[in-house]
């Protein structure tokens, strides 16, 4: 009984590898650049509603009522743009 146990949970780990091995070959790289566009997209909106805490000049109301969505995220946005870039961080 032990035994059929055994190979059950053996069994189970090398499917549970296999799901793993076959989802990174398959989707990951597609779910990856879903992200990037998603945080590109998300630093592109951030700056065009509240970009005047970086000195770029923007006047609406409507940012206003965005801010306290964004506000856990203005500090590493604030980071990020003004992260000095290199050519080999695009290519990567």
């Amino acid at each position: 009984m032990a035994s059929l146990l055994v190979k059950e949970s053996l069994l189970s780990r090398i499917r549970d590898a296999f799901k793993g091995i076959l989802l990174g070959l398959t989707v990951y790289e597609m779910a990856h650049d879903a992200l990037k566009t998603k945080r590109h997209i998300e630093q592109a909106l951030m700056l065009a509603s509240i970009g005047d805490m970086l000195g770029l000049p923007v006047s609406s109301y409507y940012r206003l009522r965005l801010i306290p969505y964004w506000y856990p995220k203005i500090e590493n946005w604030k980071t990020t743009l003004l992260k000095e870039k290199d050519l080999l961080d695009k290519i990567t």
